[in-house]
């Protein structure tokens, strides 16, 4: 569909023109689960929309396993070209989350999306992707995501594309959650927490929720 090419059209100029387009600091969520993921003794992780891989090399560094994805070849680039001047070993491919992750049953010990789930995505897709989180998921491990929230300043602001999604003037289509949406798409999982936090990363403070599910122990 033409619609999907141009947000990625728009991600790919975003980081062709940037090569650090959100900073290079690791973001407020990362530094936020790190702690919960070191003492859940997680060892493998997938990164999915890791976008020029600030989150990436954040996680790579602490001495994860860290295999991450995206739909935007320039960023995926970036982050391979960093990562071979750094010696760090990851796993990175190009690929599109409305499609089926590339991985067996039961690969990871827990899944982490920044904002992934806050782009041009319908609340059905959103819901095969937790789905599929959860099959690659190991019994008892965690997916740990954050999506902008209703309460964000920029909520029910500019273009109105459909659901509750609006379209910024730089062109990004933008997905907003409200707690109960959160919680309708937890299904399947164990809802270990959804906490309010703010986004400092340019161009502007975005208030967001982080959230954290778990895979049920069989």
């Amino acid at each position: 569909m033409e619609e999907k090419k141009d947000q990625r059209d728009q991600w790919e100029k975003a980081y062709r023109n940037n090569e650090d387009f959100f900073g290079e600091e690791p973001s407020e969520l990362a530094l936020s689960v790190i702690g919960t993921l070191e003492e859940e003794g997680a060892k493998s992780i997938l990164e999915m929309g890791c976008g020029q891989g600030r989150d990436t090399f954040f996680f790579a560094r602490k001495g994860f396993d860290v295999h991450a994805l995206d739909y935007s070849a320039e960023g995926i680039e970036r982050i391979r070209a960093k990562a071979e001047e750094d010696g760090l070993e990851l796993g990175l491919a190009v690929h599109d989350v409305r499609d089926p992750l590339p991985f067996p049953d039961e690969s990871f010990d827990a899944v982490y999306s920044h904002m992934l789930l806050t782009m041009e995505l319908t609340e059905e897709e959103i819901g095969y992707v937790l789905q599929e989180c959860l099959r690659v998921l190991r019994p008892g491990g965690l997916n740990i995501y954050s999506v902008r929230n209703d309460h964000d300043p920029h909520y029910g602001q500019f273009l109105h594309v459909g659901e509750d999604m609006y379209q910024n003037p730089m062109g990004f289509v933008v997905h907003f959650f409200p707690e109960e949406k959160v919680r309708r798409l937890s299904e399947g999982y164990l809802l270990e927490g959804i906490k309010e936090f703010e986004d400092t990363s340019p161009p502007f403070v975005k208030k967001l929720y982080e959230v954290v599910l778990r895979k049920p122990e069989r």
